[in-house]
C-alpha cells in the first residue's frame, strides 16, 4: 500500500475514533440531563470509563525520546482550565502531594469538556510512581518505568471500606496487587460533608468569589485551592468514621519511598456510602487505572519500538532485510557490559544486542549496518545503542526485552532469504500450531513474574541467563533455536542437549493465560 494510502487510512481511523468518542459524550450529556437514580450513574460511569482510557492511551502511545520512554501520566488540572500543570511534587511523594490532585486535565488529554451526569467536571488524582515528569533526565529511578518498578501507590477502598487497590504494597514479584496508578472520580452534586463526630457537617460550596476568577472560569488565587471552585473539598466527599477507615477523597497519600509508603493507607473510597440512618455522606464515584490495566499497554508500546527499530534496519538497502544477531543470554552475568551486550554468530534468541553489531558485519562480508537506523528510540543520533553512557528509558527495559531472528532473516552474504516451514518464525493458535504467515523476527517482552505450577520466576542477576524466569512455553523454549551451548566461552545448558539447536522450535505464542503473560510483536 502506497504511503499516502496508509497515512490518509491512519487519518480517516483517527477521525472517526474522535467523532464516535464526541458522540459517546453528547448522548452522555443528553442522559444526564433527563435521566435520574441508576440512568444518572450509568451517565457518570461512562464519563469515567472514557476518562480512564483517555489515560491509559495517554501513558502508552505519548511522544517518547532517547532518554523519556512510556508509561508516564499528566499531573492534574489544578485551576479549572483543562491544562495539566507542569509539575507535581517530588518523585518520591514526599513534596507537592496537594498537587496529585486536582480536575483532569481533559484538554492536555485531548477530550471534550468532559462531565458527570450532574454538569461537573471530572477529578482525577495521580501516583506519585507515575506523574507527569521533570527534570529527571539524570535519575535512573525516574526514568525506570518497568514491570517491577512501575507500581501504583494509590489505595482504594469499596463502599464498604475494604481495600480494592493497596498502594502500601511495593512487592515487585506481585505489582498487580498493589495500589492504583490513578483515579477519576465523578464528583456529583453537592452534599454536607462529614466533618467529624460531634461536628457540624459543612456544605459544599463550589462558586468564585470577586476576584479569584477570570471570565473563562479558571482559578486565579495563588494556590488555586484558595478559592472555593478548586478546593477538592468541596466536591470530593469524605466518609463516616473508623468504619470506613475515615476516607476523604479531597485528600491522599502516595509515597513511594519505603520510609513512606505506609502512610499510603490514606486513600479514596468509592461512593456511595450512607450511615445507617440513610444520610448519605460520600457521592463520588470512581475509576481506577490498575497496574495490570496500564502495564500491559506500556509492554506493547515498548515491542512495538524495538520492533519498529529492527524493520527499519532490515529495509535499508545495505541491509537487504537481514537483521542482526541476537546477545545471547549465556553471557548475562559478564562483568562487562560490551560482551553482556554483544550479539554473537549463529545466536537466534537472545535479547536485543548492543550496538556495533560486529558478528553481523563479519557474517555479512561488511555489508550490513554496524549500527541503528535514523529514529530508533532505543539509540541515540549517532545510531549507538543509548543507555550506555547515561540512564535512559531503554536502560530499565532491556532486560525485559526478549529477540528472535529466523534463518531467513539473519546475517549472511546473500540478502534474506524467502519464508518456509523452518526458515521463519511462526505464532503458534493455542494448540501450538504455526499460523502462517512466517516471519523474520519476533519481539517478547517479559512481564511480571509469574507464579507457575514450577515456582515463581524469578528477576534476580542469577536469572538473567535463564529464558524460562522471564518468558513462558513456547516463548521459552525459543533458547532451543541455538546450539548449545550457544556461544564460545559459555557453559552449555543443562536443560538442552549439547549441540546444534532445533529449528522446529520456532514458534512464538501471543495469547496471554494464567501461565503466559509476555507481549509478542513479530516482524515481516
Amino acid at each position: 500500500m502506497p504511503r499516502v494510502s496508509r497515512e490518509r487510512g491512519a487519518i480517516l481511523a483517527v477521525i472517526t475514533v474522535l467523532l464516535a468518542l464526541v458522540l459517546v459524550i453528547a448522548l452522555t450529556a443528553a442522559i444526564a440531563r433527563r435521566a435520574t437514580g441508576p440512568q444518572r450513574a450509568a451517565a457518570s460511569d461512562r464519563a469515567l470509563a472514557i476518562a480512564r482510557e483517555a489515560l491509559i492511551a495517554h501513558a502508552a502511545s505519548r511522544p517518547l525520546d532517547e532518554i523519556v520512554g512510556p508509561g508516564y501520566l499528566p499531573c492534574p488540572d489544578l485551576d479549572d482550565d483543562g491544562w495539566a500543570e507542569p509539575t507535581c511534587g517530588s518523585l518520591t511523594g514526599e513534596t507537592g502531594q496537594w498537587q496529585r490532585l486536582g480536575r483532569l486535565p481533559w484538554k492536555t488529554l485531548g477530550l471534550p469538556d468532559l462531565r458527570d451526569a450532574f454538569g461537573e467536571r471530572l477529578w482525577y488524582a495521580v501516583s506519585s510512581r507515575h506523574k507527569g515528569l521533570l527534570n529527571c533526565a539524570a535519575s535512573p529511578a525516574c526514568l525506570d518505568m518497568g514491570p517491577e518498578a512501575a507500581i501504583g501507590t494509590i489505595t482504594v477502598r469499596d463502599a464498604a471500606g475494604n481495600v480494592l487497590h493497596d498502594g502500601t504494597a511495593a512487592g515487585p514479584y506481585e505489582p498487580g496487587k498493589g495500589g492504583a496508578v490513578a483515579v477519576v472520580i465523578a464528583p456529583g452534586p453537592p452534599l454536607a460533608r462529614w466533618s467529624g463526630l460531634g461536628v457540624a457537617a459543612t456544605i459544599q460550596e463550589r462558586t468564585c468569589g470577586p476576584g479569584q476568577c477570570n471570565a473563562a472560569g479558571r482559578c486565579l488565587t495563588e494556590p488555586p485551592t484558595l478559592t472555593p471552585r478548586c478546593d477538592p473539598a468541596n466536591y470530593l466527599d469524605r466518609a463516616p468514621g473508623p468504619a470506613y477507615s475515615d476516607e476523604d477523597n479531597a485528600r491522599f497519600v502516595d509515597r513511594n519511598d519505603a520510609a513512606g509508603r505506609p502512610g499510603n493507607r490514606d486513600g479514596f473510597i468509592l461512593g456511595p456510602v450512607a450511615s445507617h440512618d440513610g444520610t448519605v455522606w460520600v457521592n463520588d464515584r470512581l475509576a481506577a487505572v490498575s497496574y495490570d490495566d496500564l502495564m500491559a499497554r506500556v509492554m506493547q508500546r515498548v515491542a512495538q519500538e524495538v520492533a519498529t527499530c529492527l524493520r527499519n534496519y532490515a529495509a535499508r538497502p545495505e541491509n537487504r532485510g537481514r537483521l542482526p544477531w541476537a546477545a545471547p543470554l549465556c553471557r548475562s552475568r559478564s562483568s562487562d557490559p560490551a560482551t553482556r551486550w554483544a550479539e554473537a554468530s549463529g545466536v537466534r534468541f537472545g535479547r536485543i544486542p548492543d550496538t556495533p553489531f560486529l558478528a553481523s558485519l563479519r557474517d555479512s562480508e561488511a555489508t550490513m549496518d554496524d549500527r541503528w537506523p535514523p529514529d530508533c528510540r532505543i539509540a541515540d543520533a549517532t545510531g549507538d545503542t543509548s543507555g550506555t553512557l547515561r540512564p535512559t528509558w531503554w536502560s530499565a527495559w532491556k532486560r525485559h526485552v526478549f529477540y528472535s531472528v529466523a534463518p531467513a532473516g539473519s546475517a549472511a552474504a546473500e540478502a534474506a532469504a524467502a519464508c518456509d516451514p523452518l526458515g521463519c518464525l511462526f505464532v503458534a493458535d493455542e494448540a501450538g500450531d504455526p499460523v502462517p504467515p512466517g516471519h523474520r523476527f519476533a519481539v517478547l517482552v517479559a512481564g511480571p513474574p509469574l507464579l507457575l505450577d514450577s515456582g515463581r520466576q524469578s528477576r534476580g542477576s542469577s536469572a538473567d541467563g535463564d529464558a524460562r524466569e522471564w518468558l513462558e512455553g513456547a516463548n521459552a523454549d525459543l533458547r532451543r533455536l541455538n546450539a548449545n551451548p550457544a556461544a564460545p566461552g559459555c557453559d552449555a545448558d543443562p536443560s538442552l542437549p549439547p549441540g546444534p539447536g532445533t529449528p522446529a522450535a520456532n514458534r512464538v505464542a501471543t495469547l496471554a493465560t494464567r501461565a503466559l503473560n509476555d507481549v509478542v510483536v513479530a516482524g515481516p
